[in-house]
């Protein structure tokens, strides 16, 4: 064998500086001719070191596939062999060897670009997937602690109510549920407002990353480009930087294109995110147009110029998604139906009467823009029509003294002008705007007064007198009067104070259950609210259908990429056991010429 020999091989005819070092071993280096004649014994001692360094490369290379089967990202290499150029003589070519052409990497850049495109739509899904998951939680349905089922106890109490409106034990009730009631909205719009706080907080995370991201695309096409400068291949580096790219793309949706030196561009809603060696920082910046009542939400622009940086897919449009329209349009139909309740019951409650008429100071929960602006464009939350309604005056003796009718028009009079038309009724009960532009009606000296008639709407629309406070599933409340005096829970319409039996307004507050007032006067309360719960549950359901088939296409284009890029372990020993038969070849290549020129030389002497 080639070792056995612990002098380096040479001829005392073979210059020193002909000699070249092809290899190690323990004993020493191992020195072959550099060029040599054509047809002579160093010749074929010049193809066998072809055979040698060609070896110990694709070992090297092999070995390199070896150590980093396990890492992300990386695509195995193979050596291209060239054939060196044979040398024509009489009787025909002699070949003389080969050597390495390069080490390409095996790599599909076609299904590289499938998989980017593939791949936001996967990160967005599973994004809306654990919102959605988290939504269903927030109702608690089906199951008597849901929404649905504190509506329906509401609703019952008022039922029995109406056959006990004299009952204090009842009214109490009544109160009761009407605040359960209050809490379960508020406690729902609470979590539905901390599910769109987490999916701001997200996408505000998601920004700081996608610049790192873009950064070292940026730098890595410096790399790249210098190494590549002789014409080799930066595997290596070309592997870490698709191993981002494919990254980046898992956060929002990008567009590349590599030019002829090796750098990649980015491209995101065609803007340009990465421009070869350069980035564009993207930036959150706070935007009171995602929500007037919501001015913690953010958008994401370009840091440079502030342009939109537009996004139409990935985790980042998930989240935005997620915000801005699924629990947005969640949020919107328990508003709607909060403000259902409260605009129905209350129509009813102010214009009518309980065991007991209203005395002291009481004040309207809902002001206007201003106190002389008019009422139909002074940002009331409930509408305003053109009517009339009456306030009657009792005095000390619970005797009625006055019975005033009031006109109101809506486009013309205000706040300032209703107040003036109260203060007009009796000295004895008078009328204010507050600072903030509420209604505040005072009465004095042990009188007490009612509204009744009421077909305005206007005492609705100011918040006054009604059994809730509020406008919506987060303000809403129960009328904190009504629960420190359950007495004045409206029951009725008679004029009589004394008739304090009847119970048509508690009979009409019951059937607000049964009224048709929701999507165009098609759905009563209940049935838009099982609608909505329907509504989550299908999108939830679409959703996670909809994940299942991105799974699958990212996992198929990822599998086809691994088919020709991953390291196989069987494959490569395979190769290692191929690549070490060719080198001991060659090795006994050199050590049968060896012997032939030392019988050659054993000749000379």
């Amino acid at each position: 064998m080639l070792g056995r020999r612990a002098m380096p091989i040479h001829s005392g005819t073979i210059p020193a500086d002909n000699l070249e070092q092809v290899l190690l071993y323990p004993v020493g280096p191992v020195y072959l001719p550099k060029e040599t004649t054509v047809g002579t014994l160093f010749s074929t001692f010049s193809i066998a070191r072809s055979g040698l360094q060609v070896a110990q490369v694709q070992l090297d290379v092999s070995g390199h596939n070896i150590a980093n089967v396990n890492k992300p990202g990386f695509s195995r290499q193979r050596v291209e062999l060239i054939t060196n150029s044979p040398t024509s003589l009489a009787f025909g070519q002699l070949g003389r060897g080969v050597r390495v052409g390069r080490i390409t990497r095996l790599r599909d850049t076609f299904l590289d670009d499938l998989f980017r495109r593939q791949v936001p739509g996967l990160n967005e899904a599973q994004v809306r997937a654990e919102f959605f998951n988290q939504v269903e939680d927030v109702f608690l349905e089906p199951g008597p602690n849901g929404l649905g089922g504190r509506l329906n106890r509401f609703f019952d109490s008022l039922n029995e109510f109406a056959n006990n409106v004299e009952e204090i034990p009842v009214r109490q009730s009544v109160l009761n549920e009407a605040d359960a009631l209050v809490a379960l909205f508020r406690e729902t719009a609470e979590r539905l407002d901390v599910l769109r706080t987490n999916a701001n907080e997200e996408a505000k995370s998601l920004v700081p990353q996608i610049n790192t991201l873009s950064a070292q695309v940026a730098d890595l096409n410096i790399q790249i480009r210098q190494g590549e400068l002789g014409g080799n291949t930066s595997s290596d580096l070309r592997d870490d930087r698709d191993l981002i790219l494919d990254q980046l793309a898992g956060l929002v949706n990008i567009f590349t294109r590599e030019r002829a030196d090796g750098q990649v561009d980015v491209l995101v809603g065609g803007a340009q995110l990465v421009n070869g060696n350069a980035f564009r920082e993207v930036e959150t910046f706070p935007d009171t147009t995602v929500d007037p009542e919501r001015p913690d939400l953010v958008r994401v622009r370009f840091a440079d110029d502030q342009s939109d940086f537009a996004v139409t897919g990935g985790e980042l449009f998930g989240a935005l998604q997620v915000r801005d329209q699924d629990i947005a349009s969640v949020n919107d139909r328990i508003d709607t139906i909060a403000t259902t309740i409260i605009e129905q019951i209350n129509r009813i409650h102010t214009r009518a009467n309980g065991l007991r008429n209203f005395g002291g100071t009481a004040t309207g929960s809902n002001g206007v823009s201003g106190a002389a602006t008019a009422l139909n464009s002074a940002g009331l939350p409930f509408g305003v029509t053109t009517g009339t309604f009456d306030v009657q005056v009792y005095d000390a003796a619970g005797v009625l003294i006055s019975n005033s009718t009031i006109a109101l028009d809506p486009t013309v009079d205000s706040l300032s002008s209703l107040v003036t038309a109260l203060n007009g009724i009796n000295p004895n009960v008078t009328a204010s705007a507050t600072a903030d532009n509420r209604l505040s009606v005072t009465a004095t000296g042990g009188f007490t007064y009612t509204v009744l008639n009421d077909s305005t709407g206007i005492f609705t629309a100011l918040g006054f007198n009604g059994l809730f406070t509020g406008t919506n599933a987060r303000t809403i409340g129960v009328n904190q009067d009504i629960v420190n005096d359950p007495g004045l829970l409206a029951s009725g319409y008679s004029l009589d104070p004394l008739s304090t039996g009847n119970n048509d307004a508690a009979l009409e507050m019951a059937d607000v259950r049964n009224l048709r007032v929701l999507e165009a006067g098609t759905s009563t309360i209940n049935d838009f609210y099982e609608s909505t719960v329907v509504k989550i549950g299908i999108s939830a359901r679409a959703n996670r259908d909809n994940l299942d088939v991105e799974q699958s296409f990212v996992d198929s284009f990822e599998r086809r990429r691994q088919e020709v890029s991953g390291v196989s372990l069987d494959e490569e020993a395979t190769y290692l056991l191929q690549f070490q038969r060719a080198f001991e070849a060659s090795a006994r290549v050199v050590t049968t010429t060896d012997r032939m020129l030392d019988a050659l030389l054993a000749m000379v002497q």
